[in-house]
């Protein structure tokens, strides 16, 4: 199976050296596949382990060899991964100088994000494999190009691509082969409990924003990327961006969202927006939002977010803000847009495994 994608955001997946990446390495897009297949699986209710807990070890005498869902199709100990994976890598650095990463930092802010360039340009990955493991990952390739992402980092933006049109046909039609058969047949519902502690889709909102700027420099006034002018190599780094039709508004909804629209105490606020501390604490960001990118002729920004506490007013308060497209319309200084949110209401409760399933079921 070959698939052909154009990357709309940079594509991360790490390297030998920590915070550099020398080229596209492999193990770095399927551990982020896995991760959402994962993600998938339990919002359908199916069989998970937790990966951190090497919980899955091949059996042959046991039902499924022992394996969870996942792993029958990723591999564990004693047993292979279905299917094995090709690069034909035609990216090239986002920006050249400076050659490290750009910090972008809103004015109130005495820290800043800090974003490695990551590569742009076209790939071609070919995956061998059985048949049902590559309409597994077809019918996973289809899902994540309207809402996931690639490689690592989604929760700075990074990873968001493009199919190539015929490619994405051919994919659609291997999902729903043989004929007397459906998507349903790929993303099959269970009947686990959700578990709060990992993520899972019953637990995730999706969002995607589009506007329309009345003036063409209109990201020049975004927090943040007005510093980035003042140097000749940061300024050079905004340029190559605007070639690529890019820009790097994640930094300033970070900043609103968390510090300016939602109120409530600093545990909580780690929890849902992610701390790198010391001793060690490391929590995760459970808000992931794209770059700002230029999609025909409208620009648009699309994320998600994950909210695994139930009857959480904190998460519901988040939830809200992101629902609100004044608040949207603020942060880009525009005068309006189109707000698509998946649930689409503004109190957010745990979806279904049915209405998952409808959810991944990808149309034409």
């Amino acid at each position: 199976m070959e698939i052909q994608l154009q990357m709309r955001t940079p594509l991360w997946t790490g390297g030998i050296e920590t915070g550099k990446m020398d080229r596209i390495h492999a193990s770095g897009i399927i551990g982020g596949l896995r991760w959402w297949y994962e993600v998938i699986v339990r919002g359908l209710g199916g069989e998970v382990c937790d990966p951190t807990a090497s919980q899955c070890l091949y059996d042959p005498n046991a039902s499924n060899n022992g394996l969870c869902a996942v792993c029958q199709v990723f591999g564990a100990t004693g047993w292979r991964r279905r299917f094995r994976l090709q690069i034909d890598d035609q990216t090239g650095a986002t920006w050249n100088t400076p050659s490290d990463t750009l910090n972008v930092r809103p004015p109130d802010r005495s820290r800043g994000w800090f974003l490695p360039p990551g590569r742009m340009g076209s790939l071609t990955l070919t995956l061998h494999g059985d048949q049902k493991t590559l309409r597994q990952m077809a019918a996973l390739f289809l899902f994540l190009e309207q809402w996931g992402n690639i490689g690592a980092k989604p929760q700075l933006g990074y990873g968001l691509f493009q199919l190539d049109p015929k490619k994405r046909t051919e994919l659609f039609q291997l999902v729903q082969e043989p004929e007397s058969q459906s998507q349903a047949d790929v993303w099959k519902a269970g009947d686990n409990a959700l578990q709060s502690k990992l993520p899972d889709l019953r637990r995730f909102g999706f969002f995607r924003f589009r506007f329309q700027p009345e003036r063409s420099d209109w990201w020049s006034h975004i927090d943040g990327l007005e510093r980035l002018m003042g140097r000749r190599d940061t300024a050079q780094a905004l340029q190559a961006l605007l070639r690529h039709k890019l820009i790097p508004v994640m930094p300033a909804f970070k900043n609103a969202w968390r510090f300016q629209h939602w109120q409530g105490p600093f545990r909580e606020q780690k929890n849902l927006f992610g701390t790198v501390g010391g001793q060690n604490e490391r929590i995760r960001s459970k808000v992931a939002i794209s770059w700002a990118y230029q999609h025909q002729d409208v620009w648009e920004i699309r994320g998600w977010v994950w909210l695994p506490e139930q009857n959480d007013s904190f998460g519901q308060q988040l939830w809200k803000i992101i629902c609100s497209t004044d608040v949207w319309c603020e942060i880009l200084n525009v005068q309006q847009g189109a707000l698509e949110t998946w649930p689409d209401t503004p109190i957010f409760a745990s979806r279904s495994s049915a209405a998952v399933q409808d959810w991944v079921t990808v149309r034409q």
